[in-house]
């Protein structure tokens, strides 16, 4: 028995992480790279926020430890927001807790729930890395729920047998779903929910892109079910509002007896974002206007991307939300021989299969870089005659 946790012991590590590497290693080569693998908003902050901000740091004359469950204030801004767009009544008290973004509350979650008997954590075959990373961590048996184009990238629920519903512990969606973009419908979501209802497992629902749409109607959300108290939401300011570094979100359940667990484990692990942020960012959640205008700046750019990847003969999947192109190219059936095509002319892109084996056709591209940027992109796209095996 070894001295360290053998799952970072064999953990090859974060694979966005080692790809932001190599891309800073090639910039101090003295090569121009434009990197289209990080989902970190190049977008105008909220005016509001950015005033109150200033003004709450000025205000301030000491500096004390924020709460690690929320400033009431701000918990009261999000059940205000969720009531609106909603119409569900969600307690600042008893149903909200503020997080760090949502990354630092995906990865704690798991630890308020009891692993005996079996259970498992159930994960698409592609998907954001936290959730696996953190089941790894923390000794959760994993079960990996097969996705493909075919599913629609969705995990077909009639081919999980009623055992293995009894053996899930937590079922992590995530829609829009990140790599692939991906959306589940209001009949999917519903369909979830009633099975966790009848087999007793939580449905974390991961919902960061929620608000980053090109449809007419937005993604369908666990809000959209108060009558069910399986669901956990895990909500954030990083892609709504274009903060990233601020650290903000919001961990939303209608399970009182849950959020009151939650309450008290986040006490002992210290998670409290800056009271400052989080009276700054009550202004982006109140503000209507920033998400519409994020909304048609990043189709702009989707299209700029989409365009000059369908004239390189590249087949793109859904692409109706979040800021991800998700794509494959009959030539080539190895995403990580398109990634290094793409290299050659100074482009950074993720192949599919840093998300799981499932991907391994597939790269992804991020577009949520400047205008300018992905314009420079696409012009660089236009340098490559052919994609080769």
């Amino acid at each position: 028995m070894g001295e360290f946790n053998p799952f970072l012991e064999s953990y090859s590590g974060y694979a966005l992480a080692q790809l932001q590497e190599k891309a800073d290693s090639l910039k101090a080569q003295g090569q121009s790279i434009i990197n289209l693998t990080v989902g970190d908003p190049k977008g105008a902050l909220v005016s509001q926020m950015k005033t109150k901000l200033v003004q709450e740091i000025e205000a301030m004359s000491v500096s004390q430890y924020p709460s690690p469950i929320g400033h009431i204030e701000y918990r009261q801004a999000v059940s205000d927001w969720a009531k609106k767009h909603y119409q569900i009544n969600v307690s600042a008290e008893d149903n909200i807790i503020s997080c760090n973004g949502s990354k630092e509350a995906i990865f704690s979650f798991p630890l308020a729930l009891n692993w005996g008997q079996n259970k498992r954590i159930y994960i698409p075959s592609l998907s954001y890395p936290v959730y696996a990373s953190s089941a790894g961590l923390l000794n959760i048996p994993i079960h990996y729920l097969p996705i493909s184009e075919e599913s629609h990238f969705l995990p077909d629920l009639d081919q999980i047998s009623p055992k293995e519903w009894d053996e899930c512990g937590l079922f992590w969606l995530n829609s829009p779903h990140n790599p692939t973009s991906a959306i589940a419908d209001s009949a999917y979501v519903a369909r979830l929910l009633e099975l966790a209802e009848k087999h007793r497992f939580w449905v974390c629902s991961d919902e960061c892109y929620n608000d980053l749409y090109y449809t007419k109607t937005r993604p369908a959300s666990c809000l959209d079910f108060p009558d069910s108290d399986r669901w956990v939401v895990f909500r954030s300011l990083s892609k709504r509002s274009h903060m990233t570094g601020f650290r903000i979100g919001a961990l939303i359940s209608q399970n009182k007896a849950l959020i009151k667990l939650l309450k008290k484990m986040r006490a002992t692990m210290g998670v409290g974002t800056p009271t400052f942020i989080q009276k700054a960012a009550i202004k982006a959640w109140e503000d209507e206007q920033h998400p519409k205008a994020h909304r048609d700046q990043s189709q702009q750019k989707r299209d700029i991307l989409k365009s000059a990847l369908n004239q390189l003969g590249f087949d793109i999947f859904g692409a109706n939300a979040g800021f991800y192109l998700w794509a494959k190219h009959p030539q080539c059936q190895h995403g990580d021989r398109i990634c290094e095509q793409l290299l050659n002319i100074g482009i950074l892109a993720t192949p599919g299969a840093a998300f799981g084996k499932d991907g391994q056709q597939y790269i992804r591209m991020v577009y949520c870089d400047t205008l300018s940027t992905i314009s420079q992109a696409a012009q660089q796209l236009s340098q490559l005659k052919e994609i080769h095996s």
